[in-house]
Formats: C-alpha cells, sequence, structure tokens
C-alpha cells in the first residue's frame, strides 16, 4: 500500500512539472531595417518556443530560412551574403523570465535574461516584453533592437546607406500547454 501511495504521489508530481510547460511551433518574428534611402522587411512564421513555467525558462528558435521578403532578391542577399544561412542555419534564444507572476491573469511586463545566438555569436542579452497568460496558455510578445556588428555580420560599404546597423525586431508567439 506505501508502495502505491508514493508511485501515486510521484505521477502526480511529474504530471504537474510536465503540464507547465507551453510550447509552440508558429511564433511569429519579424524584423525591420530602416533606413532614409530604404526600408527592408521580413518575417517568419516558423520559429518554435517553449515556456516553463515551474522554472521561468524561456526559449526560441527560428531558421533563418524561413525569413520571407516581398522581393526575391533581397531574400537571397540576406541568406547568401549577409546572414550566411547554410553556415549559420538559427538563431536562438534562451533566459529566465523576471516579473511574471504565473498565476495573475492579464498582461504582465517582464524581462528575460539570457544568451541570444545568431551568426555564430552568442550575446547576453536582457529583453524587455510581456507575457499575458490566455485560458490554456501565455501569449508573448516583444521588440528589441539588434546591432549587426554584435553577430559579425558584415553589410558592405556599397550597399551601407540601404541597410541600417540595428535591426529592429519583434517578436510574438502562442503558446499552448504541451
Amino acid at each position: 500500500m506505501k508502495n502505491a501511495t508514493l508511485i501515486l504521489v510521484f505521477c502526480g508530481l511529474v504530471t504537474s512539472v510536465h503540464a507547465q510547460r507551453f510550447v509552440t511551433r508558429e511564433a511569429q518574428i519579424s524584423f525591420l531595417s530602416e533606413t532614409p534611402l530604404e526600408d527592408i522587411r521580413a518575417e517568419s512564421k516558423e520559429a518554435s518556443a517553449i515556456f516553463d513555467a515551474a522554472s521561468g525558462q524561456l526559449a526560441f528558435q527560428v531558421p533563418i530560412l524561413s525569413f520571407h521578403f516581398p522581393k526575391a532578391l533581397m531574400e537571397e542577399h540576406f541568406n547568401e551574403n549577409y546572414m550566411e544561412s547554410e553556415q549559420f542555419p538559427k538563431a536562438s534564444f534562451r533566459g529566465a523570465v523576471a516579473g511574471l507572476d504565473p498565476d495573475k491573469e492579464g498582461e504582465q511586463i517582464v524581462s528575460v535574461t539570457g544568451a541570444l545566438e545568431m551568426h555564430g555569436v552568442s550575446q547576453e542579452r536582457t529583453i524587455e516584453g510581456t507575457m499575458v497568460r490566455d485560458g490554456d496558455g501565455w501569449i508573448v510578445e516583444a521588440q528589441f533592437e539588434v546591432a549587426c556588428e554584435d553577430h559579425n555580420i558584415d553589410i558592405p560599404k556599397v550597399v551601407t546607406e540601404n541597410i541600417a546597423e540595428i535591426i529592429g525586431v519583434t517578436l510574438r508567439a502562442e503558446l499552448k500547454l504541451k
């Protein structure tokens, strides 16, 4: 009887820990390079994300080839010349959420401190954003900037007036209970 009780308690613990993970494979990440000569926009709807409410860990990963541009030539240059997508196929962020009460309803302003890895370079970052408890999931949103030089992304001199040195990034993810 004692063993049966321990097994039930263990199963309950495993279930409750597992029940606190939220995931998506359809997070949206877009970016904007804004210059006086040209604005360049791209979007991916293929980012993956996971949030572990028990530990406060949040992670995102996006295939670089999943970013789509209004012009095919922009997409080709982005993948071949700037991001070198064959060599560096993914960008990721892994961090710990601060300022979140997982039991609270409504929008909460949070900060996530962790490592942003892109183009083979990892940078410690703190990114501000919001998290909203949405029924059986979470909506995560953030806007932040990335300096190309922080990730060794070279901008040739011939196009420096067309491509911004600082890129604006917008993220939105609807994570559901796993």
